[in-house]
């Protein structure tokens, strides 16, 4: 699979990796493109110094297997939804690599109500990696939402910080929608996921997903209620999905739920790996006593039956 730091030589910013090393550019059959809200004004997107100034404007003329570099800045693409429909498109921060995305390059839906960040459909592989995604404080939004009007398979989120302000139900991913596109096979991983406020909706919302995995994640939740979960997971049909080596803490209070498993039991889950911080309870953390689970820890304990 395609890592958005071999892409990093191809452009001016950050072309080294951890440990100093050059890595050589990658073997791609499409198109770079480049953006940079720094800019004058919008040029062809063929290169830096004729960079497009919005996401936007590069997914418009972007095809399939095509990479978009993305320079930093803050980037308000409104009024719509950013639409992917590409078929192994990158969408890459320049700047991605560890602890960057945070602070470096965001994609913000400011002053647009009810309007998701990013829309992924029949957009199979698709890559997103290096951005702070905020959507607007809201009635409904949403940073990306994969499969909710088509089916997509191979997605890989990671590198991100998915920040969700106050409002009640603005959230970091939905994965498909209830009972219907598949979004098959979406890797999410190494992602920061902060909510704060009153957090009525999960952070990531796993509906119609198989064959998913979310591995690597760190979800900080602000509140103290049993409605503010991490990883909802209740409305999954045969997910077939794996939840490993994550780190959820509760920051307010132990109420809230990390992983929201549904009931009755099934065997399609296999949850390992993760470490809960001032959770009340084991069975806030997920329902250990039914669920294919290796080895958890509540703070410094293991998660037992």
């Amino acid at each position: 699979m395609r890592l958005a730091r071999d892409y990093v030589p191809a452009v001016k910013y950050g072309a080294k990796w951890a440990g100093n090393d050059y890595l050589q550019g990658p073997i791609t059959k499409g198109d770079y493109w480049y953006v940079d809200d720094d800019i004058s004004g919008s040029g062809n997107g063929k290169e830096w110094s004729e960079a497009f100034k919005t996401i936007t404007e590069a997914v418009a003329v972007a095809g399939d297997d095509d990479v978009i570099f993305v320079a930093p800045a803050q980037y308000n693409e409104e009024p719509a939804t950013i639409a992917i429909t590409q078929e192994n498109l990158a969408l890459v921060a320049a700047t991605t690599g560890p602890e960057r995305a945070q602070i470096r390059t965001e994609i913000r839906m400011h002053g647009v109500l009810d309007t998701n960040i990013i829309s992924a459909n029949a957009a199979h592989n698709f890559e997103l990696a290096g951005f702070r995604l905020t959507p607007y404080n809201s009635t409904t939004s949403t940073g990306l939402v994969v499969s909710d009007t088509a089916a997509s398979y191979g997605t890989y989120i990671h590198d991100n910080y998915f920040y969700s302000p106050a409002s009640a139900n603005t959230q970091a991913i939905q994965m498909g929608v209830a009972n219907s596109f598949d979004c098959d096979s979406m890797v999410i991983e190494n992602n920061d996921f902060w909510k704060g406020g009153s957090a009525n909706v999960p952070m990531v919302d796993w509906l119609s997903a198989t064959r998913g995995i979310i591995r690597g994640n760190t979800f900080t939740t602000i509140g103290n209620n049993a409605n503010w979960i991490a990883i909802d997971c209740y409305d999954a049909t045969a997910p077939m999905g794996q939840i490993l080596d994550n780190r959820f803490l509760a920051c307010e209070g132990g109420n809230c739920i990390a992983i929201n498993l549904p009931t009755p039991a099934v065997s399609d889950w296999f949850i390992d790996g993760n470490v809960f911080i001032n959770y009340a309870s084991n069975n806030v953390c997920f329902d250990y006593s039914t669920y294919n689970s290796g080895i958890n820890y509540r703070g410094a304990t293991a998660i037992t039956t």
